[in-house]
């Protein structure tokens, strides 16, 4: 019995990242297309994943870009968190950094979303 539960969550896991691997694949093959607001940076720095505190931030091999940012579409307001489509991982901060140089806090950018739901939105289209 508890065998049959293994595979059943195991699938169920297996959909789940499916479902999101689609969506983020739909995400990148639209968004060339959708139109662009300006808004304003809150947020872009780079993360470590999996960070031990006892070790150097040199020491750290996982890097993600974190990105927060404010637009607004047809007078109401959104925030979104995605710079592509796909989240990378990076094997430096320094990488981190270079991507995220055309997005320091408080400037103005452009920010594409899907106009059937305006709150999906990234900073680099495809």
């Amino acid at each position: 019995m508890s065998d049959d539960l293994g595979k059943i969550l195991l699938l169920a896991i297996v959909l789940i990242a499916g479902f999101f691997a689609w969506r983020a694949w739909e995400v990148k093959r639209a968004s060339p297309q959708w139109p662009s607001v300006e808004g304003i940076m809150l947020t872009s720095q780079p993360r470590a994943l999996h960070a031990n505190p006892a070790e150097p931030d040199g020491a750290k091999h996982d890097w993600v870009a974190e990105v927060r940012y404010a637009y607004t579409v047809n007078g109401v307001n959104f925030t979104g968190d995605r710079l592509q489509a796909f989240g990378r991982r990076y094997m430096t901060r320094e990488e981190v950094l270079h991507e995220l140089a055309p997005f320091p806090v408080g400037a103005r950018v452009k920010v594409f979303h899907d106009p059937a739901k305006p709150q999906n939105s990234v900073l680099i289209p495809g």
